[in-house]
């Protein structure tokens, strides 16, 4: 294992004096147990803060796309439904009633800050069918070219897998798309500092790691297991979304993102969250 200990980058400027972006291609995934605080149903103040922090690095120039969970979490409120996760099939009737919802509640946002976004849609198939996926890289190079916000899902209503079980609350998902659309950032959003030294449940020296330069059985070891229950993911599949991306050449930051301006902070090279280093290509 190749960990470093310290990450202690800054934001180049540009000749007028403003921050210049590291990186100008950027996919942000949001978790579930962040755009829900932590509850079983959507935070809005949460994703409010989120489309804050997109549409900052936008107006830099960015090209940005969110990939995001929480669709299943916003079909809970008006069915009424809080208790544990039920049968996939009434998972993909929240997903259903949800998705509407989420992007509603994202187009209000993000309408005030003169930004487009586009609701994309994606299976696994989309992704690993290589004529799927060319039709999906152009349709969101066209977007990104006209500075519309792709916003992405996994299509949980027709998945033929279990849902979360392959995308893993979308942070394959996430690394997929950022690999295919040769992405120089990967920001991914959770409800954890980053990669810890130990289970901060049982451990209270446990610490942060700012930097993994090698993804070895070691950084594997590390994961353990999900902390939040209405999640699917967990630290677990975010470091094998980090091997697949990095291994494409993309940064990976895996982050809280309960943290004020998180995003920006990670676009500007601040140490914040665990960073993957980008393997060479």
């Amino acid at each position: 294992m190749d960990i470093a200990e310290q990450n202690n980058t800054s934001a180049s400027m540009s000749p007028n004096g403003v921050a210049a972006l590291r990186y100008k291609r950027v996919v942000v995934k949001a978790g579930t147990s962040v755009l829900t605080g932590g509850s079983d149903m959507l935070h809005l103040p949460t994703v409010s803060g989120l489309v804050d922090q997109i549409a900052a690095i936008h107006d830099l120039g960015a090209e940005v796309m969110l990939v995001t969970s929480g669709a299943i979490a916003a079909g809970r409120k008006p069915l009424g439904v809080k208790s544990d996760l039920p049968n996939v099939n009434f998972r993909q009737v929240l997903a259903a009633v949800g998705q509407n919802r989420l992007m509603h509640a994202y187009s209000l946002l993000f309408e005030p800050k003169g930004i487009n976004i586009a609701q994309v849609l994606l299976t696994w198939d989309d992704l690993a069918d290589v004529e799927h996926s060319r039709n999906v890289h152009r349709t969101l190079d066209s977007l990104l070219e006209l500075r519309v916000v792709p916003v992405i899902n996994e299509n949980d209503v027709v998945a033929v897998e279990e849902i979360g079980e392959v995308f893993g609350d979308n942070d394959m998902l996430s690394a997929m798309v950022a690999k295919l659309m040769k992405a120089d950032l990967l920001v991914i959003l959770t409800d954890a500092d980053g990669l810890m030294t130990a289970d901060p449940r049982i451990d209270s020296k446990a610490k942060r790691i700012p930097r993994v330069d090698n993804i070895d059985g070691q950084v594997e070891s590390l994961a353990g297991k999900k902390l939040n229950p209405w999640s699917r993911g967990g630290m677990k599949t975010k470091v094998e979304a980090a091997r697949l991306a990095t291994s494409a050449g993309v940064t990976v930051v895996v982050c809280d993102g309960r943290r004020p301006n998180v995003v920006g902070r990670v676009e500007a090279g601040e140490d914040v969250g665990t960073l993957f280093a980008a393997g060479r290509v």
